[in-house]
């Protein structure tokens, strides 16, 4: 399905995640956010790449929790290789 935002969030975080996720949908925004919209079978990293390479903006859920991932760190160098906006 499409999608135009990127939700990156720390796995500690999902429950604000999830609200954002849930508040842009509810402005028929369309939004990808893991691990709900990882295809049954492919690979969870090469399902984020994709999602962020088709996405137009990133929503970065920001939080401590946040700030020590690398994984989100990843994400956001993705993003910005991709031109994203990040908010």
């Amino acid at each position: 399905m499409a999608h135009d935002v990127f939700i990156s969030y720390s796995s500690q975080d999902k429950p604000v995640a999830d609200a954002v996720c849930a508040a842009v949908e509810s402005a028929a925004v369309r939004c990808w956010i893991a691990p709900r919209d990882v295809q049954p079978g492919r690979s969870f990293a090469g399902e984020i790449t994709r999602a962020i390479q088709r996405s137009k903006v990133m929503v970065l859920i920001f939080s401590a929790h946040t700030n020590a991932s690398e994984q989100v760190l990843r994400e956001v160098q993705l993003a910005a290789n991709a031109h994203l906006h990040i908010v």
